[in-house]
């Protein structure tokens, strides 16, 4: 999944302003907030840390792009 997660980085640095990665296991701040479902698990968060998007599970580029295009277009 790195190197689909980079790409996305790369390819949406415009218009996303801050991407972190979150180890499921650890309990911190982004634990408690999004409350991971899954391993690999992507969440997309609005300026008010709400759940826009959640992708859970092995998630083809083409998934990303679909939720992300409209939004930075």
């Amino acid at each position: 999944m790195q190197p689909i997660v980079n790409g996305i980085r790369k390819q949406y640095r415009a218009c996303i302003q801050k991407t972190e990665r979150v180890n499921f296991h650890a309990q911190t701040i982004w634990h408690e907030l999004i409350v991971p479902i899954g391993s690999p698990e992507f969440a997309l968060l609005d300026e008010n840390k709400a759940i826009l998007h959640r992708w859970v599970g092995f998630t083809e580029k083409e998934e990303f792009e679909a939720v992300l295009d409209p939004l930075c277009k």
